[in-house]
């Protein structure tokens, strides 16, 4: 079969044109990111590095699509979403669906402190004779506890008390000395002694989450109330001093 000059110049032409067309729409192609980790409500400015990136190409972050701004042929940059605490993925697409084989990792970090949920005596809460305690010396009231918004490393919690202003003998304020336990998202205070009637206690409580991070401190107050005041009592067999 002959072939013609012309035949062979148009052949020439239409390779030169899936060349030229091959190079203009390139599969990108990606290298590195810095930083690969930042905190979970966002805002980390990222650079991703590499060869072939176009004008108009997209990153998905986690199943997002960002546009990258100030695109070049071996960098982009882009601001992090809020996610997550955890990894998530990244690739880079070029128009006309050029997909970068790399994928690329970044980590949101736990930055969010964590909040007291609830304290148990409750913000003003009132113990008093016959409803919540009977003896006015041992009242058996010795336990706080205050709950997170989630699992803590460790946490404190700080007791005072003051006399009530009808107590039969005023004038004491102090420290309330005891023991704190951490369990998952709850601390425990275990006084060594119980609470003391005719007292106020204000109780100060603070956590910090296995990343590290402090709560705010949460302040309550309770009271053990002043007992009924005695106008007669019979002694009985085995009563102390301390206990009539």
């Amino acid at each position: 079969m002959l072939t013609t000059g012309r035949q062979l110049g148009l052949g020439a032409l239409l390779s030169g044109a899936i060349f030229i067309g091959a190079g203009c729409n390139p599969t990108p192609i990606v290298e590195s990111m810095s930083p690969t980790s930042g905190p979970e409500d966002g805002g980390t400015s990222i650079t991703i590095t590499g060869q072939k990136f176009k004008v108009g190409a997209t990153v998905t972050f986690g199943g997002r699509t960002i546009t990258p701004s100030n695109v070049t042929k071996t960098s982009m940059s882009l601001v992090s979403p809020a996610g997550a605490v955890g990894s998530v993925q990244l690739t880079i697409e070029n128009p006309k669906q050029k997909l970068g084989e790399r994928k690329l990792s970044f980590t949101y970090l736990d930055t969010t402190p964590p909040t007291v949920s609830s304290v148990s005596p409750v913000e003003g809460h009132v113990y008093s004779q016959g409803a919540g305690y009977e003896d006015s010396v041992a009242t058996g009231l010795t336990t706080i506890t205050a709950k997170f918004s989630e699992p803590l490393k460790d946490g404190t919690v700080s007791v005072t008390s003051a006399s009530l202003a009808d107590a039969i003998k005023g004038g004491h304020t102090g420290s309330v000395a005891g023991t704190t336990a951490v369990s998952g998202d709850t601390v425990t205070f275990t006084a060594s002694a119980p609470f003391a009637s005719a007292r106020s206690y204000t109780v100060t409580v603070e956590g910090t989450d296995t990343a590290g991070n402090r709560s705010t401190a949460e302040t309550s107050t309770f009271r053990v109330a002043t007992p009924k005041r005695l106008h007669r009592y019979v002694v009985q067999e085995g009563d102390t001093l301390q206990s009539i």
